[in-house]
């Protein structure tokens, strides 16, 4: 069953399901700005497709998920948590064109960038808290992924949850491109994020970049481990370094 969005209040083509909460996409943006990683439209439309920061690493694990999913049994409705600027959630809605896909985030500025870029009749863009639209969401998905954005979530239990009353029988949740450590790697790793943020001149963005456990990932499945490929190496192929899991 698709969701109705004929009643939902919505701005430049962005839907509003929760009332707007500007901090995490203040520090978020900021960091993007000084990193110099704020992209235009013309270089989102190409995503993953560029030449630049990380996303050389990331065209592989989207041409595997997008290989998987297209030979999954017809899913009706697909969400896309943490979309941004909207590319990974428009390359689903591309190969998926009977099928609804939102894209959720809560960062306005990429949404209505999305927006703007994107225009499907399958694709929805929507701003929302997913705590907060449990009774909206409930039972809905097929599939649910987080590609690049657990780090931003600090309960991974509770969102983990959260995301399962939303999924339909058969449902699925992936992650992807998205980093998890060893015990005893956390503290190093936070201290490296403290320091990163602080010089940066950002160091609010501390707070909210989350270093999640491997073992909160024990009971996924593993559709991709990252191995050292000399002969990529030596051709220059780039790969994610991060594994793909998923939970049925």
């Amino acid at each position: 069953m698709k969701l109705d969005f004929s009643r939902i209040t919505q701005q430049q083509n962005v839907y509003y399901l929760t009332p707007e909460n500007a901090d995490f996409s203040k520090y978020y943006l900021a960091v993007r700005e000084k990193e110099n990683r704020i992209l235009t439209d013309v270089e989102v439309r190409k995503l993953p497709n560029i030449d630049r920061d990380e996303w050389a690493y990331r065209v592989k694990s989207t041409e595997r998920f997008l290989a998987y999913l297209s030979k999954k049994n017809d899913p009706t409705a697909i969400l896309t948590i943490g979309c941004g600027n909207g590319w990974f959630s428009n390359k689903i809605a591309a190969i998926l064109e009977k099928n609804q896909v939102i894209g959720l985030d809560v960062n306005r500025e990429e949404l209505e960038q999305a927006a703007r870029i994107f225009r499907k009749k399958n694709l929805k863009f929507v701003y929302a808290d997913i705590f907060e639209v449990s009774d909206y969401f409930q039972k809905k998905f097929d599939i649910i992924t987080l590609n690049g954005a657990i780090q931003y979530f600090e309960d991974f239990k509770g969102l983990i949850s959260q995301l399962q009353s939303f999924l339909t029988e058969n449902g699925e949740i992936h992650i992807i491109d998205s980093p998890f450590y060893a015990s005893e790697e956390i503290l190093a790793a936070k201290e490296r994020t403290k320091t990163y943020y602080t010089e940066l001149g950002v160091p609010e963005m501390t707070a909210q970049y989350h270093h999640h456990n491997e073992q909160l990932v024990q009971n996924f499945d593993v559709l991709y481990t990252y191995k050292r490929n000399i002969i990529y190496k030596i051709l220059g192929k780039k790969d994610s370094p991060f594994s793909w899991y998923v939970l049925h």
